[in-house]
């Protein structure tokens, strides 16, 4: 089922917006015309992400700095954690997800 997270005239660039679906925790990145959508918790230490840096493709975690590539949502340090990431789809002038009822992707 598709889900609307924006409309896509209201990205921005330095975009934080957590969502919920369900029993889904996401967070909407937008910076430098990329938008990303990943679990809003870090997966080490389950800080809030919305906090996080964002530069060059890489959320630093506020908690313990640990850095997630947000292209392959691999640990730079510690490639054991991985953020989860969620493919965004579009349906008009809104941007979305689809998450299958068995819990995603």
């Amino acid at each position: 089922m598709f889900h609307r997270l924006i409309r896509t005239l209201d990205l921005h660039d330095g975009l934080r917006l957590p969502v919920r679906i369900g029993r889904h925790e996401l967070l909407l990145l937008h910076e430098s015309g990329e938008t990303w959508l990943v679990q809003r918790r870090c997966p080490h230490g389950d800080f809030p992400l919305e906090r996080a840096s964002l530069r060059d493709g890489v959320l630093r975690c506020p908690g313990h700095g640990l850095e997630f590539s947000l292209h392959s949502g691999r640990c730079r340090a510690q490639p054991a954690y991985c953020l989860k990431r969620y493919m965004l789809e579009f349906d008009g002038p809104w941007l979305g997800v689809n998450l299958d009822p068995a819990g995603g992707h």
